[in-house]
């Protein structure tokens, strides 16, 4: 694969560092942060962070700092850091995953806690503040429903580093308009997100990260998407029946490989335009792709877009013979 949008990314990042270094003084400190569990202060720039978020140890790096603690979710790598993060981190973060290690969370001894993309109860809440000021998504958002870049903007705002923060959002969002203006025509066709778990079919919703992100690269949702959504879910059991209802011009498929074989064999999915014309992207729970898409962070972006863009473009080109590259 190329990393060019990876090296032009942290490229654009280091000749921001300069102008960094005055922005984070600049930040006024106490900050007082409100969410949805109430109101937070912090009395000081942070230097120690704990996060419990998924693809949150990504940003704290990419905000210059090194994560104490990382969500430890799939893929191949023992460190649960996928190789955009790994060089940049100093050390092994503890891993951490629910039910959540109170004890091993406070061993880190944490200035903060982030906890956007979690989904820790009030309860979990009231006993991480023991230990730490902890940060929640704000009022009236679910944690599933809180967008890459909010979430790096909470994030940025927390650690005193709204100024950074702001300039790697920036970078992004013009490597993902790029692609969409490279390819207009992608706005014509319709895209749904799924996956094989515990022996039923899941469907992505509209509001999930990882659809939103392929949404904003020119791809649009499938209508039905949209109507069986649930808030503040990212993905939700649905019955096979209705697989035919949604026949999207592009299929991508979450797998674990193990599960590869069955979702051939569904036969539903015989039923979907998809598979006959080659317009379905599976995405590999040891890829690139799939984990790049799904941390959804400031460092794992560039490469999500650096590896789908080839993938959409192979399912689009019309030519069922045309073999979606595998990463």
């Amino acid at each position: 694969m190329s990393f060019i949008r990876l090296m032009t990314f942290l490229i654009a990042a280091l000749v921001g560092l300069f102008a960094f270094a005055a922005t984070i003084t600049a930040q006024e400190f106490p900050l007082r942060i409100q969410h949805k569990f109430g109101t937070t202060v912090i009395s000081e720039p942070p230097e120690r962070v704990a996060t419990l978020d998924y693809g949150g140890a990504d940003n704290v790096l990419a905000l210059g700092l090194q994560p104490l603690t990382v969500r430890a979710w799939f893929g191949p790598y023992e460190s649960h850091l996928w190789p955009w993060a790994q060089d940049l981190a100093e050390a092994d973060p503890v891993p951490i995953q629910a039910p959540f290690d109170f004890e091993a969370i406070a061993k880190t001894d944490p200035d903060v806690i982030l906890a956007f993309r979690s989904g820790i109860t009030r309860e979990e809440y009231e006993r991480l503040t023991r230990i730490a000021p902890v940060v929640a998504v704000p009022e009236g958002r679910g944690d599933w429903d809180l967008g890459w870049r909010e979430q790096a903007e909470l994030a940025g705002r927390a650690l005193g580093r709204s100024g950074r923060a702001r300039r790697l959002i920036d970078a992004v969002e013009r490597s993902i308009e790029d692609v969409a203006a490279e390819h207009p025509e992608w706005s014509d066709n319709t895209f749904a997100m799924l996956t094989w778990w515990d022996g039923s079919v899941l469907l992505y919703s509209d509001t999930d990260s990882s659809v939103r992100i392929v949404e904003n690269l020119g791809l649009a949702v499938h209508p039905r998407v949209r109507e069986l959504s649930v808030p503040d879910q990212s993905s939700f059991t649905i019955s096979q029946e209705i697989l035919p209802d949604l026949d999207a011009d592009v299929i991508f498929w979450w797998a674990v490989p193990e599960n590869i074989p069955v979702i051939d064999a569904l036969p539903a999915r015989r039923l979907m335009r998809a598979p006959d014309e080659g317009r379905e992207i599976i995405l590999s729970t040891e890829g690139l792709a799939n984990g790049a898409l799904a941390n959804g962070s400031l460092l794992s972006l560039p490469v999500a877009i650096d590896v789908l863009t080839p993938m959409i473009e192979a399912a689009m080109d019309g030519n069922p013979n045309t073999a979606v590259p595998d990463q």
